[in-house]
């Protein structure tokens, strides 16, 4: 089986990219905007790119571009600042949820373990929540001239981060730190639902947007961001997997190996708490691509080791939430058009269907005779 696994993550490659243009191509209503259209944006894309890092390096332009008509202006921009910041946003949550809870899971050796089980995404759900529901906490975080929600998140970030590290340095076992990561988690939701049951209802909509997930926040002003924190977080990740493969043989191995184990426990909590800090306040929360892909990596590479485990979580984290953005665009929407319903978000949020995919694919890897995938 080693020997399929550079081919298998071949694979995985190829169907995001053949996702990435079909997301592309179906993430609208515009009938007009065809299939050649998205390939042709795609790789006029790709030439104004180069050309503009060319250009920068040696004066000159590497292609000749030429001007385009303005009924393809027209698809292009639709394409460039709706359709393709979405897709951006699915990549970028597959990415980065789906290798927290791929770390969480190895931290705590327990395949439940997620950004949303151990108070992270709680956390952050709650400080956004008071923003929501409490103007007076709205306005505070408005002086930042940032979305107020965003600054919540991150506030709401550091304050489960600095929870879990308290946790972290005073319980020595590492399922203890879990249970009461767990315990504080449903403290914040017990407070975000007395908030919810006092509500206006357009708060409790705007709520309930944010807490299943939804790819219509992101627009090309967030891409930047985005990308610098999914960089940082792919390239600290990469620097986790030697400390990572050493824990699944037990901290007591780990140690007897020259590695300080209490570091490396923060580290994970450090890196997975500033990334969904950062990622959730954008997005809302998708708490099932952080299970559902590293048990599905585990089930499809048949190995612990992270240096492919890693690789393979994050292609099939970006894979399930493309599925489920183009399933809640392309299939739901019509349902809603056919039936005359009139739907404030026009979408289903793509957390709802990731949920629903999502669940459907381990619940049939499990009964298809993956008995015991486990952590080890």
């Amino acid at each position: 089986m080693e020997y399929y696994r550079p081919f298998i993550v071949f694979i995985l490659l190829i169907s995001v990219v053949i996702l990435v243009i079909l997301g592309m191509y179906y993430g609208g209503n515009a009938r007009s905007i065809t299939l050649e259209d998205t390939t042709d944006f795609i790789l006029y894309q790709m030439k104004v790119t180069l050309n503009s890092i060319y250009h920068k390096i040696t004066g000159e332009d590497l292609f000749y571009i030429p001007p385009l008509s303005e009924k393809k202006k027209f698809k292009y921009i639709l394409l460039k600042e709706i359709r393709f910041p979405q897709i951006f946003g699915a990549i970028i949550v597959g990415i980065t949820l789906s290798a927290c809870g791929l770390m969480l899971q190895t931290l705590f050796k327990n395949l439940l373990a997620s950004p949303y089980t151990t108070g992270i995404s709680s956390g952050v759900l709650f400080a956004v929540t008071l923003v929501i529901f409490v103007n007076s906490i709205a306005n505070l975080f408005k002086i930042f001239n940032i979305d107020e929600k965003i600054v919540a998140g991150w506030c709401g970030g550091i304050l489960s981060l600095i929870i879990l590290i308290i946790i972290a340095l005073r319980v020595k076992d590492v399922n203890g730190v879990l249970i009461v990561a767990l315990l504080f988690s449903y403290l914040f939701r017990g407070i975000s639902s007395y908030l919810i049951a006092n509500g206006k209802e357009l708060s409790i909509l705007e709520y309930y947007m944010f807490i299943v997930g939804s790819l219509t926040r992101v627009n090309l002003n967030n891409l930047p961001s985005l990308t610098i924190i999914t960089l940082i977080f792919v390239i600290s990740s990469v620097f986790l997997i030697k400390p990572l493969n050493a824990l699944l043989f037990g901290e007591s191995y780990a140690r007897s190996f020259g590695l300080d184990v209490k570091k490396v426990r923060i580290a994970i909590l450090l890196l997975t708490s500033f990334v969904v800090g950062a990622i959730v306040p954008y997005l809302g929360l998708m708490a099932f691509v952080g299970i559902a892909a590293p048990y599905m990596a585990r089930s499809v590479i048949k190995t612990s080791d992270h240096r492919w485990l890693l690789p393979t979580t994050m292609l099939l984290g970006v894979i399930l939430m493309l599925i489920a953005h183009i399933i809640s665009v392309k299939y739901w929407v019509p349902i809603y058009y056919l039936y005359g319903i009139n739907h404030p978000a026009q979408i289903l949020p793509v957390g709802s269907i990731l949920d629903i995919v999502g669940g459907l694919l381990v619940i049939y890897l499990v009964y298809k005779g993956e008995k015991s995938i486990k952590i080890q």
